[in-house]
Order: C-alpha cells, then structure tokens, then sequence
C-alpha cells in the first residue's frame, strides 16, 4: 500500500485539490470548504 499512499498524500497535499475532493464528496460541490482556511497536518498524526 507504500506507494499508493505516498502518490494519494503528494496529491492531496494540495489545498485547493484537497477542498475540491472533499466538497465535491462531502457537500455536492458546493464550496463548503475553503483551501485558504485549511491547516497543513501530517496524516500520521491522526
């Protein structure tokens, strides 16, 4: 699974990608989430 989650986090990495994927999903595209508002957090932290 190493290589399929390192090219998923570069993508997502993103802010403006990572806001588009998760309203598009989470809100039916409409712009809930706001990439200038986001905070940058390392995944395996969570």
């Amino acid at each position: 699974m190493g290589v399929k989650d390192i090219t998923a986090n570069a993508f997502l990495a993103d802010n403006k990608r990572f806001a588009d994927v998760c309203n598009y999903y989470l809100y039916n595209g409409e712009d809930v989430i706001r990439p200038e508002e986001l905070l940058e957090q390392d995944a395996r932290e969570i």
